[in-house]
């Protein structure tokens, strides 16, 4: 009995352990204050506190637009959502304040926030990214990805990373490039990024493909392991170099940040129904069509209505927004566009 009794104690006292906190919402800040006297010192010191605490956690959970938009809120309305502030050192004078602070931010109350005024919210703690910057002159020239004559390269490494989704660009070590040189990343080699997604232990892999685009900015063609395909232009003088690279970083950052929020976000996903109609060479082409389409992430289900010689109706059931399927069929090879009152799906090799 006493054995039952002390197994049912430590059962009770394991359930009741809470769960792990988040370490997102938790934020070390040093102040250092002065004014006129040390009340109003520490007053602004806190305040102060209180907003880059907030700040550094909006960026770690949300986009650069969703942080902004917290950071636009007054001292009175951020200090709603600290739910704890520990003094680790203080020091003060007279006119002076200066302190170690270590500031809890409500986790609940800041989500609840942010779902009320749809800010995006990042489901996971973390999301890494190993990005491979591959660079040329010019479309069709060698690409360069392990030279010391890489800018695109030097900028993702020189840049600092404060977002959400951590962004690391592949290091120069004889393993990775074992395991991928300028022309494999260059043709997106898929066996190479699984490689280097398994070796460095991230979500995903980017290829990052850099050109000038004649002497006015870049052209940035980008690839993931996850099946992401898109292009990216950035505007500025190819003469101000490193500058354009710097923005070039930033400006493919921000758009990756958003997409990958958008498959992580902790909104719910919305269920949408649409009509399509496909042209189809042979029955074997729909036969792996339909095998397609229903494997995809998007769709949740595919019910044929109509069939005749050469052509296909059928209504398809996914989740999230009609851009985010479309792009899903494109890196499958195939396009879909608004047909009036219905869709047309196309086989872009056929």
């Amino acid at each position: 009995m006493r054995k039952l009794a002390a197994c049912l104690l430590l059962f009770g006292i394991f359930l009741s352990t809470p769960a792990a906190a988040d370490e997102r919402f938790t934020v070390e800040i040093k102040v250092d204050v002065t004014d006129v006297n040390a009340s109003v010192a520490r007053e602004k010191a806190l305040n102060s506190a209180n907003r880059a605490a907030i700040s550094a956690v909006a960026r770690r959970i949300s986009t650069q637009s969703g942080a902004d938009k917290i950071a636009a809120m007054t001292d009175a309305q951020l200090v709603n959502f600290v739910k704890e502030t520990s003094v680790l050192n203080e020091k003060n004078s007279d006119v002076r304040y200066m302190a170690d602070l270590k500031i809890t931010v409500n986790e609940e109350l800041l989500k609840q926030y942010m779902q009320e005024r749809e800010i995006p919210l990042m489901l996971k703690k973390h999301k890494s990214v190993l990005v491979v910057p591959v660079f040329r002159e010019f479309s069709g020239d060698t690409p360069l990805l392990w030279e010391v004559g890489n800018p695109w390269k030097q900028a993702w490494e020189n840049a600092a990373d404060n977002s959400a989704i951590r962004f690391i660009p592949i290091q120069n070590s004889a393993g990775n490039a074992e395991i991928i040189d300028a022309a494999r990343a260059a043709a997106a080699d898929t066996s190479a990024m699984m490689r280097l997604q398994q070796t460095s232990g991230v979500d995903d892999v980017y290829i990052l493909d850099a050109a000038y685009n004649g002497v006015e900015g870049l052209i940035i063609d980008i690839t993931s392991l996850s099946g992401q395909r898109q292009t990216i232009s950035v505007s500025g003088p190819k003469s101000s170099g490193a500058e354009l690279f710097a923005k070039a970083v930033d400006e493919v950052r921000r758009q990756l940040e958003q997409q990958i929020f958008l498959a992580e976000s902790e909104q719910p996903a919305v269920e949408s129904e649409i009509t399509i109609l496909y042209p189809f060479a042979s029955l074997g082409s729909w036969i792996n069509t339909e095998r397609l389409i229903k494997g995809l992430d998007a769709v949740s289900d595919m019910q044929v209505q109509a069939m005749a010689q050469g052509k296909t109706q059928f209504k398809l059931r996914y989740t999230g927004s009609l851009e985010a399927l479309q792009r899903q069929l494109q890196n499958s090879g195939y396009r879909l566009e608004d047909g009036g009152n219905y869709m047309i799906l196309q086989n872009i090799g056929e």
